[in-house]
């Protein structure tokens, strides 16, 4: 990965972390990006004295913002000239409906909007990187999810479960999308299930949901470098060179949810979030 520049979100934690510190010990330039900039250094401070590598950078934004996200990309834009990996990797899981500032249900926000907007923000960028290649993170609980249009951010009957399955569902309806509509250029866009990982996800809840979820994660969970392993696989891999449009589990790809193939589906919900974004202009 030497002389690659990668970007990955939701950096400091979890799989995200585990993701940087490996590509960072294959020489790969980082962009990391995260909430907190206190924690951000430090763990840019850790993985350079893990990984030898020193060109590792932290970047703090609020994905949930899309005003965050645009000045996050103008940042980028002033610093680099191309970007070769980008990983879509930040992700929430809400047990109670929350909105942003911008108005928004803060999983519909996080977990698709963000993916949607930094990654056309980027598309400029990406398309001077060699084989550049874009990953989303998405999980195998999209399956079951649909997609009801008139009421996507739960406003009428929320739960943060079935919301959660949902975004994951339109991760994966956006990297079927955007794969198309890129298929006459050299980037490659696939999406992944990482696995059930022991990672800090959820901790933002409390109560029984909380406590529900740290039990399993004890109980099921695996590690969080076995759950990062796609990821770096399809950032890193020769055998994947090419492919696009793709989903992966244990590094091997396998069909997604027969819902997310919905092809007037995928084409409405690209249309429905572009209106969602043009709302803030």
């Amino acid at each position: 990965m030497k002389d690659k520049i990668c970007l990955i979100t939701g950096a400091t934690d979890g799989i995200g972390k585990e993701t940087a510190r490996c590509l960072g010990k294959q020489n790969a330039q980082l962009i990391l990006v995260g909430r907190n900039p206190e924690k951000g250094e430090k763990v840019r401070k850790k993985l350079i004295a893990k990984t030898g590598n020193n060109q590792i950078e932290i970047l703090t934004a609020d994905l949930s913002n899309m005003k965050a996200i645009r000045y996050l990309v103008e940042r980028i834009y002033s610093r680099y000239d191309k970007l070769d990996v980008l990983i879509n990797n930040a992700g929430a899981f809400f047990a109670q409906r929350e909105e942003t500032d911008e108005g928004f249900e803060k999983t519909f926000a996080l977990n698709h909007l963000n993916y949607f907007l930094l990654t056309k923000l980027l598309l400029d960028l990406i398309k001077k990187g060699k084989n550049p290649r874009i990953i989303n993170v998405a999980s195998g609980t999209h399956i079951g999810a649909t997609l009801d249009f008139d009421d996507l951010q739960g406003k009428n009957d929320y739960s943060g479960w079935a919301a959660y399955k949902r975004s994951k569902l339109m991760n994966i309806m956006f990297t079927y999308k955007l794969a198309e509509l890129l298929k006459d250029t050299p980037i490659t866009v696939n999406t992944l299930h990482p696995g059930f990982v022991r990672t800090r996800f959820g901790d933002n809840n409390t109560g029984i949901v909380g406590i529900g979820l740290n039990l399993a994660k004890k109980i099921g969970a695996i590690s969080i470098k076995k759950g990062a392993a796609t990821s770096v696989f399809l950032a890193t891999s020769p055998m994947v060179k090419g492919v696009s449009g793709k989903y992966f589990v244990k590094c091997k790809q396998e069909k997604s949810s027969a819902a997310s193939y919905n092809k007037s589906d995928i084409d409405r919900l690209w249309r429905t979030t572009d209106g969602c974004l043009s709302s803030l202009s």
